[in-house]
């Protein structure tokens, strides 16, 4: 273990943080700027139901609010500034305003005429792929042309040349998947890419799965929202504006309800949950080059320790956020594989667990030592079966997903014991990312299934819940304890949506935009009418908010 004190760009950088710490209730008082209107549509009819969409380009910020009765809509809390706005509902939307100027503390007010037609509804899709039905038909043969071979010989030692031919990215999109393949490469120990197979492989990509690209509001729902899904709001900032590859996979929320993601490209991304400033804190050097980053799962406990998985720099770290110190934990050099992996855990006990190459891995800060929980089907087969997704049980057992074998495991922290379950799903369900509930049952997001799944941690009974939206891709699960509410995103819908197991209601929240790819959420359970997200590729974090105590 090694106690860092972060390089000169970070301590910059932490200084500009703590001096707007300083100022943050100044600048959370700043946030008092409101801009209200009415939506209408175009014979002038008030429009309840409807989305409403600002941004303010300058804060790379974008809010929405739904219209309330007799069309109204109002956004409060706004940084002074200028807005673009948009309506959209029932199938029509507006065009987007001239910049609309509201000063500090004051309102601006804007109607809204919903006059022109909404574009096709996007098909459900991974972000930037067809969708997963149209990848059965697609040919294993890659299209004839310089580059072909490399591709096929390189790139499809881990997965097929379909999975390739899904995805239509543009080529700083191609460039950065092939970096991340790259990292992959060098942590299986396979050769490199030569920078001239780069450039061969990056031209070959780019050219024959160029990007599509929907409008913003192509997965908004033609229908107007009802009932309790009319008060909410989204808050959400784009890091895309400043850093297209920052890929913000994982989101956590910290003691003070701020927001922190793990940009995969070596930054810890700070959302303050009341100024809505964004930052960024570098993770100290290592080893690995800098376009060799690939953050892990960022997860907070309650004192503000931030833990994280640095595969490329064989270590896991641990971030003070009230002291801005970084903390090593280095890699044992005898361990099966590296130290990369998808989800971390924080136990109650003290422990830190993680997934990653079939197995989990636990930490134990006091000692340094770390252990290895393989599965049974592992050991006896050596076949990758996958492992993702992690959380605890009423009994301090700890779960995780083999999700690409549709199974189920739990072991024992006292004895080491492993159990594996299989999921009672016909067809591949693909289990991803789980959180408990109060009774300490296991909820898992199963995304080829579009179920959500609950685990009786005493019994191992697997029952199923299906959402409103048919195939969202149902990703990651977080639990609203206080009231016993299940979150679920809806990654392949642009949704994130509750659900109630004591009533069997469900309410389905839309994001503003098309291919937000929302994968992880988590609730601030100190405040859990805010539900936080982040997006991969689209490189974004916000939350979602209900309103009214709704």
């Amino acid at each position: 273990m090694t106690s860092i004190q972060t390089r000169s760009k970070f301590t910059v950088l932490f200084a500009a943080a703590l001096l707007f710490l300083c100022g943050e209730c100044a600048r959370a008082s700043e946030n008092n700027s409101t801009i209200e209107g009415v939506v209408q549509d175009a014979s002038g009819k008030p429009v309840t139901g409807a989305f409403v969409k600002l941004k303010n380009n300058e804060r790379h910020l974008e809010f929405m609010v739904i219209s309330q009765a007799q069309g109204r809509y109002t956004v409060s809390n706004l940084p002074a500034g200028q807005y673009v706005i948009q309506g959209v509902g029932g199938g029509y939307q507006s065009n987007v305003s001239t910049p609309v100027d509201v000063a500090e503390g004051k309102t601006a007010k804007l109607d809204l005429s919903l006059s022109a037609k909404q574009g096709p509804m996007l098909p459900r899709a991974w972000p930037m792929k067809v969708p997963e039905a149209v990848t059965v038909t697609i040919s294993e043969n890659l299209p004839e042309g310089d580059g072909k071979k490399l591709v096929s010989a390189r790139c499809t030692v881990c997965h097929d040349a379909a999975r390739i031919m899904s995805f239509h990215m543009s080529r700083d999109r191609w460039e950065n998947q092939i970096r991340e393949m790259r990292v992959n490469m060098r942590g299986a120990r396979l050769r490199d890419l030569t920078d001239d197979e780069i450039k061969l492989a990056v031209d070959y990509l780019s050219s024959n799965f160029p990007p599509k690209s929907p409008d913003l509001n192509d997965r908004l729902p033609r229908s107007l929202l009802e009932g309790k899904a009319l008060h909410y709001r989204v808050v959400q900032y784009d890091i895309s504006d400043t850093n297209q590859n920052a890929e913000s996979h994982d989101v956590a929320v910290d003691p003070h309800g701020n927001g922190w993601v793990g940009e995969r490209v070596g930054n810890l991304g700070r959302l303050d949950g009341k100024t809505l400033e964004f930052s960024e804190i570098p993770i100290p050097d290592g080893p690995a080059p800098p376009d060799g980053q690939r953050l892990g799962n960022p997860q907070i406990d309650a004192k503000g320790e931030l833990w994280l998985a640095d595969g490329p720099n064989d270590r896991w770290l641990d971030y003070d956020i009230n002291t801005g110190k970084f903390t090593a934990y280095d890699w044992p050099k005898t361990a099966r594989a590296g130290a990369g992996g998808n989800t971390l855990l924080i136990h109650p006990n003290g422990t830190i667990w993680a997934t990653g190459a079939n197995q989990a891995r636990m930490l134990n800060p006091a000692t340094k030592e770390f252990k290895f929980f393989e599965t049974p089907s592992y050991l006896a087969t050596k076949e990758a079966t996958g492992a993702y997704g992690m959380t605890i049980a009423g009994d301090g057992s700890v779960w995780w997903a083999e999700d690409q074998a549709d199974r189920m495991v739990r072991v024992d922290p006292g004895t080491g014991r492993v159990e594996e379950f299989k999921i009672p799903f016909d067809g591949f369900a693909y289990p991803r990312r789980m959180s408990h509930d109060a009774r300490g049952d296991i909820w898992v997001g199963l995304w080829n299934a579009g179920r959500l799944m609950k685990i009786d941690y005493e019994t191992k009974q697997m029952t199923f819940f299906a959402p409103p939206t048919e195939t969202p891709g149902t990703y990651s699960v977080s639990v609203d304890r206080k009231n016993d509410l299940i979150w679920v995103s809806e990654q392949q819908a642009d949704k994130i949506a509750r659900f109630n197991p004591k009533t069997g209601e469900w309410v389905e929240f839309p994001l503003p935009d098309s291919e937000s790819d929302p994968r992880r959420i988590e609730v601030d359970q100190n405040n859990p009418n805010r539900v936080w997200w982040s997006g991969n590729l689209a490189a974004r974090v916000g939350f979602v908010e209900v309103l009214g105590g709704n």
